[in-house]
Order: C-alpha cells, then structure tokens, then sequence
C-alpha cells in the first residue's frame, strides 16, 4: 500500500470520522434545544389565539366539546385538554394522540430528546371562566425538521471534507514531493545504479538523500581510484613508454582473441607498417629527438583509436606498429590510415625524405591463426619494402576465402535470410557454473546450418554487421534461449549484438515479446559486449528497464578491456559482469591478467555482482579463476 492510501486511512480517515460525529452530536444537541423551545412558544400561540377566539364566540360545554374535538381531529396534535378552574377536579375535556406518522428514523427520538411543554390559555367568555385550555402539538414535526437538517449538514460536510481533501491531496503531494526522488534513488541503489540526487528541503527526506548520495559518492570515488589503478598498472605491464601503444605481447593477445571471437569483431583487418632506418635516424637526429618523434606517433595513433574506439594499435618491435581494426572490411585502407598518420608527424619533424614506411595489410577472420596472420603480414612487408614508393601491400593468407568481397556478402545476405525464414538457426548451449558446481545458467551462442554445415557464429557474425541484419538476429536469439528455457526449464542467456542498443525496434519487440512469455522470461538473460554497454550507456539502462520489468537479467560480456570506463559502473545497473577470455586464462602465468581479474572481482563485490570468468579452457584454468573469487565460469574446460 502507498504512503499516500496509508496517509490517508491514519489521518484522514479517522478526522473525516470525527468531524462527522462531533458536529453531528453538537448539532443534535442545539437543534433539539431550539426546536423544542421553538415548539414550546407554537403551543402557547396556538393555545392563546384558540381561546382568544372561543372567548369571542361564548360556546357552550357540547359546542365547545364539538369545536376542540374537531380541532384535534387535524393530526397535529399530542393532546388537548381543557382544565377545570379547579385545580382538584378532573379535565373538563382530554384528547390525546402519543402515535407517529413521520419518516424520521425512530433512533432520532433515542439520541436527541424534545420535550416541549404545552401552551395554556384562560377559557373565560363573558365574566364566567369556563376552564384552562391546554394545547400541545406533536413533536414529530420538530423531529422531521431536525432530520432535514441533519441531511443537509451532511451532504454539506461531505462537500467541505471532499473540497478539502482535494486541496490536502495536493498540499500532501507538494509535501511528499521530495521523498519521490528519495524512492527514485533508493530503487536505483537497489538496483545497483549509485546515482546521486539534489538534497530536499525536508529535513527528514534530506538526511535520506544525504546518506545514500555518500554512499554513491563513496562508490564513486572508489571505481574511480580502481580505475587508476588499475590504468597505471596496465601501463606498467603492457605499455609501450616510448609512444603508449600495446606491447607485442599484449597486442598478440588481443588479436589471438579476437581471432575466436563469436562476435561481430571475429572479422577485419590488421595493418603492419615499419618506420625504415630507425638505429640511422637515431644517429643522424638524436636519440632525444626520436624519442620525441615516436611519442608523438603514439599519441596520434592513440588519437585514431578514439574515434575508432573498437581499434587497437600495438609497438611489436623499436620500428614495427600495428593496427588491429576489427568489423573493417577493407585492409588496405587500413594500412593507408596507418600509413598517414606516420607520414604526417615524421613530415612535422622533417625527417619525411630521411626514411620509408613499407606497408603490408589482410583481413582476418575466424579460423585463421595468429601464425597464419604475421606470417602473411611478414611476407607482404618483404614485398612493400623492396618498392619504391611502400605501397600498402594485401597479404595473401593461404587459408583465406577466395571469392570476392561483393560476391560473399551476397552469398551470405542469401544465406543468412533463408535461415532466419527457414528457422535454420540454432542456439549451442555451454554451462555457467558456480565453484561449487551449480549451474547460474546456459550461455547460448547461435550456430547457423548451411547446406548440412553448422557454421559457428564467429564465421557470419561480421557479416550480419556488415548486411545490417542485427535486429533479426537479435531476435532470433532471444526467440531460441526462451525455447531452450520452455525445453529444459533452465536458466538461459542470448548473446545480443550491439545494435540492440542503437535501434529502437529492439527494445520495443523485446517488451511486447516478454510480455507474451512472462513465466520463461524469468529465467532468461541477456548480455551486451563491454564495449557497446560503456558506449551507450543510456540505451543500456533502457534495455535493463524494460528487462527488468520481465524478471529478466541483464550482463555485461567481454569485461575487462575499457579500463578508464570502470566508474561507468555504478550507474548501469546490470546484473552481472563477464570478465573476456584473454583475461581469464594462462593466470598462473600472466600475474598482470590475475591483477585485472582480482580487481574486478573486488569491484563486483563491492557493487553486489556476480563476476564470471570466460573461455576457460581447462582445468587449471578453472582452479585458478575460482581460487582467485570469481562467481561463475564457463568455456570449454567448464563440464556441468
């Protein structure tokens, strides 16, 4: 029950009760009084102008017995007498009448008693007094009107308790107004949404807000040192000093990950560009000045990434850089993008005439190697050298497709929409389990059936990106993990794509869908890639919005690699974090990786997530991840 309904049955309620009963108690009580002194003086009226007018007519005893006989026959009366002169002797004349023909209800007569007294009149015609008359009416008419006037004070308190409780609903609501941002924040705090709120003017709301924008604040400051942290010991481990850029190793680690990959980033391309003569530049311009030249490399590298925030740029060696950009289609251009930005500080410190930048580029995608891919891009720079001119040159991978960009995008556009038509996509389920072996649910990834083949999805998912079939597949994903939750009645996720968040369509079919699976809906979930979360973050609270609303749970997959976005965190009101697989494996090994993977796990405590390792691919892998406190994990060396 709201604030307001128990607001009102505590306080409205009862005084609404108690001015009814004491003004209607006290106007009984008045009423009666003055009807009854009112009825008192109509009887001595009526008393006196009777004899007034008998004296006139001088009747004798049957008249007179006659003419009051017909008077009290009028049915107004309780009683009529005419007393003797003699106080001792009997009434000359008695006529009394004690019942009622009213339609006040009798209890009237029980509360409020009116007892009139009757009026008295000297009968004396002539010089010769006849008697006492005495005349007293029927206190019914005074009952009637006190119940008249009963119903009109009601009808008239019930628009004056309507018209102010009217006017107090609105003053309560102005006056409650503040606690609706205190239920805001505390619904956002519950929901793992640290938002902070301007402070209300009530004293007692204010002290509310105050402690729970403290704790938000808190919350804040701690993902923000976290963050730094965690920033300075990347930078420490994986950072080239000289011009920022990944290490080799960790550069290699990145695209051997995206390389599995079941996302759209499983395809595109990867530039390599070597800047010539490197130990003669040193010589002939200085080591300081080169260290000037590759730090300003770095950073307009850097500033490429920025506006391509899924790109990723590496120092392999003192003059090899490369660029991985995944979901692009064309290498060369790429390699030219690479090349630029190279030409173009060494042209800022003259040295363009003193050096060469041979190119070599090729589009990956799933099922190639990382052997495969440098190995490519090695012979291709070979090649790039020995002209004139470095032109960017295309690695010839021995297991790439040889059909045709345009002829592959057709054939996939085709292939992709029969199976969506034909329900010839299928959802591959793998276990989430807890370290004591539970299951928190079943990751389903979407495999597609081609002439008998099942490809996985890291082999068409590029090209739903590229086609713009995102919201279908979205669909279809989320349609077969609730199949597979009404089949197995176990806990399920569907992978989305990042276009959920971009196209509206999604959010709005996602509504009108769960509603119409309201019992499976409670034991799904849906996940979105770290990247898209961080980048959307209000798209991604609207799609936990109208998950939420379902029972549906709502993670963040591929954590781990926006390290200066932690604080993003405390207002995305997820579920659950999944930390990506290039962080989770070879722990024992990695201690930066095992680094990451604890904080993250201490950042999901603090927040009251679930934090699940994936792609783990043995059983030491699984030991370390658990041993380290992850919640859940899943992969391959996960068994269920």
């Amino acid at each position: 029950m709201s604030l307001y309904k128990k607001l009102a049955l505590a306080f409205i309620g009862p005084m609404i009760i108690g001015i009814f009963v004491i003004s209607f108690v006290i106007m009984g009580e008045r009423s009666s009084q003055y009807l009854e002194e009112q009825l008192a003086i109509e009887n001595l009226n009526d008393a006196n102008r009777t004899a007034l007018h008998l004296n006139n007519l001088n009747l004798d005893d049957i008249e007179l017995e006659t003419y009051l006989n017909a008077k009290f026959n009028q049915g107004v009366y309780l009683r009529i007498r005419l007393l003797s002169p003699d106080p001792e002797a009997p009434a000359i004349f008695d006529w009394s009448d004690p019942g009622t023909s009213s339609g006040y209800p009798p209890a009237l007569k029980a509360w409020f008693s009116i007892e009139s007294s009757p009026g008295q009149a000297m009968l004396q015609p002539g010089w010769t007094q006849q008697g006492v008359l005495e005349i007293q009416h029927h206190d019914d008419v005074a009952y009637d009107e006190l119940w008249k006037t009963a119903q009109n004070m009601f009808w008239a308190l019930l628009a004056s308790v309507a018209l102010a409780s009217l006017i107090g609903s609105v003053l309560l609501q102005r006056i409650l107004a503040p606690l609706k941002g205190v239920v805001i924040q505390a619904k956002a705090i519950g929901e793992r949404r640290f938002i902070t709120t301007p402070e209300p003017s009530t004293s007692e709301f204010a002290e509310v807000t105050r402690a729970m924008n403290e704790l938000a604040r808190r919350v804040g400051e701690m993902l923000a040192k976290e963050s730094q942290r965690l920033s300075k010991q990347r930078e420490a481990t994986d950072i080239d000093p000289g011009t920022g850029l990944l290490l080799r190793g960790p550069f290699m680690a990145r695209l051997g990950a995206k390389l599995e990959s079941e996302d759209a980033d499983a395809s595109g391309s990867v530039a390599l560009v070597r800047l010539s003569n490197l130990a003669r530049l040193n010589q002939n311009f200085g080591r300081q000045t080169m260290d000037a030249v590759l730090a300003e490399i770095g950073s307009s590298i850097k500033r490429l990434n920025q506006d391509q925030t899924e790109w990723v740029a590496g120092r392999l060696n003192g003059s090899d850089f490369c660029l991985l950009a995944p979901l692009a289609s064309e290498p060369k251009y790429t390699a030219e993008t690479l090349q630029r930005v190279i030409w173009e500080v060494l042209a800022n410190f003259e040295m363009s005439d003193h050096t060469r930048l041979p190119s070599a580029c090729a589009g990956y995608t799933a099922g190639h190697t990382t052997g495969q891919l440098m190995t490519a891009l090695d012979g291709a720079l070979v090649v790039s050298d020995e002209q004139e001119e470095s032109e960017a040159i295309v690695a010839n991978l021995a297991s790439g497709n040889a059909i045709p960009i345009r002829e592959q995008a057709s054939l996939w556009h085709s292939q992709l929409l029969t199976a969506i038509e034909a329900n010839q996509l299928l959802i591959a389920t793998f276990p989430v389990v807890t370290p004591e072996g539970e299951l928190v649910h079943h990751e389903g990834m979407l495999r597609i059936n081609v002439d008998g083949q099942i490809r996985n999805a890291g082999e068409f998912m590029p090209w739903v990106h590229r086609l713009d079939l995102s919201f279908e597949i979205d669909q279809v994903a989320t349609s077969l993990a609730i199949g597979n939750i009404s089949k197995t009645t176990e806990d399920t996720c569907a992978n989305l794509t990042s276009a959920a968040l971009l196209d509206n369509r999604f959010s709005t079919w996602l509504e009108l869908f769960l509603q119409s699976h309201a019992d499976p809906a409670k034991k799904l979930s849906l996940e979105i890639g770290e990247a898209a979360a961080f980048a959307q973050p209000e798209n991604f609270k609207l799609l936990v919005e109208v998950a939420h609303a379902a029972g549906v749970k709502v993670g963040i997959e591929h954590m781990g690699y926006r390290i200066s976005d932690i604080g993003k965190l405390g207002d995305l009101g997820m579920d659950y974090i999944k930390m990506d697989s290039l962080f989770s494996r070879d722990l024992s090994n990695n201690t930066g990786n095992a680094a990451l993977m604890r904080t993250y796990i201490n950042i999901a405590q603090s927040l009251g997530l679930p934090c699940i390792a994936e792609g783990i691919s043995n059983a030491d892998e699984l030991d370390a991840v658990f041993e380290l406190g992850v919640s859940g994990a899943c992969g391959q060396g996960v068994n269920y």
